[in-house]
């Protein structure tokens, strides 16, 4: 090979690795660690205000349930058995579960796993900066729009979420509607009072505006039997949020599959649950939207996304509308 030759195939290399670094994926993030940072932060940003300290800061994250390796959090706490762990183990999962195993309540299980385990503590008080890019709200949100920005909630971090937003209407079918629009004033955000394909078309007043579905408890069952029957509604909806959601499981097996929720475009869209419980439950609830099989092509147009654990009661609707908001433009950017 010529010196000339050598150079060519150095340049030619070069444009590869540049074509294929403008193209890959995201780098991968966790979505309820996602969530529960996001929690942590409006909530610290409210501590702070009042002149509290890391003690009170930690009290308050009561409501926010979190451990790293604490995936299957209801199977977990409900019952806790070592074969259950999935292959492969998350770092320190084994151990916890083995703890967990020698405890006799869900509650001494539920304080084991949250409160008194370092880890927990760590997570959550840790600073989300080194949690790395794929967490950092500046590539979402806008550029120096960061952590303590997020927690400071001012117009500068709001402004930013609205234009990242743009041409997103917020249907929300539930209690949640008058905090959104509190914490968002320059989002859209409809309150629904019904479930159906007439009611959340009629939310948008634009042809190039899309619906992010919020809706709560028993709620998600029509908002799903909606979507099922209608195709121009699924077209429209860029996201589904459940909170506390209680499914019709029998329906959910028949009719909750890729072909029938499938979109005329080639897009996934995420459905998203959060489940309501707390300390002190005898059994632990954990509702999530399943992942059906895959079709024959591979594609998957429904991104079922577990967040987890969450004390709804507990945590102000505000924060959780601020949580939320931010929430919803990472997991935008990313589908």
């Amino acid at each position: 090979m010529t010196g000339q030759t050598a150079a060519e195939v150095a340049v030619l290399a070069l444009a590869f690795g540049a074509a294929w670094l403008s193209i890959r994926k995201p780098s991968p993030l966790e979505w309820e660690r996602l969530w529960k940072t996001i929690l942590a932060t409006v909530i610290r940003g409210e501590v702070e205000r009042a002149g509290g300290d890391q003690a009170d800061w930690w009290s308050r994250l009561r409501s926010v349930p979190f451990h790293p390796a604490g995936r299957n959090a209801g199977a977990k706490l409900n019952r806790a058995d070592s074969a259950d762990v999935g292959i492969p183990a998350l770092e320190g999962e084994r151990v916890l579960v083995e703890r967990l195993c020698r405890l006799d309540t869900v509650e001494a299980r539920w304080h084991a796993m949250y409160r008194d385990d370092p880890a927990a503590q760590e997570a959550l008080l840790g600073d989300p900066v080194d949690l790395g890019s794929a967490y950092d709200p500046s590539g979402v949100l806008a550029p120096g729009v960061d952590w303590s920005k997020v927690a400071d909630w001012n117009a500068e971090v709001q402004g930013a979420i609205a234009r990242r937003l743009e041409g997103v209407v917020v249907a929300v079918s539930g209690s949640l509607a008058p905090a959104l629009a509190r914490s968002l004033p320059h989002g859209v955000v409809v309150d629904v009072e019904a479930e159906t394909e007439s009611a959340l078309l009629a939310c948008l007043s634009e042809p190039h505006q899309r619906l992010v579905l919020v809706t709560e408890g028993h709620r998600i069952h029509r908002m799903l039997v909606a979507l099922h029957a209608s195709p121009v509604l699924r077209d429209r909806v860029i996201m589904v949020v459940a909170l506390d959601p209680r499914f019709d499981e029998a329906w959910m097996t028949e009719h909750f599959q890729h072909d029938p929720f499938d979109t005329e475009l080639n897009r996934q869209t995420p459905y998203v649950a959060v489940s309501n419980a707390r300390a002190g439950c005898e059994s632990v609830p954990h509702h999530r939207f399943p992942e059906p099989v895959a079709l024959a092509s591979g594609w998957r147009p429904i991104a079922p996304i577990d967040l987890g654990l969450l004390d709804l009661d507990g945590l102000e609707p505000d924060l959780v509308a601020r949580a939320l908001w931010v929430f919803t433009a990472f997991c935008l950017s990313r589908h």
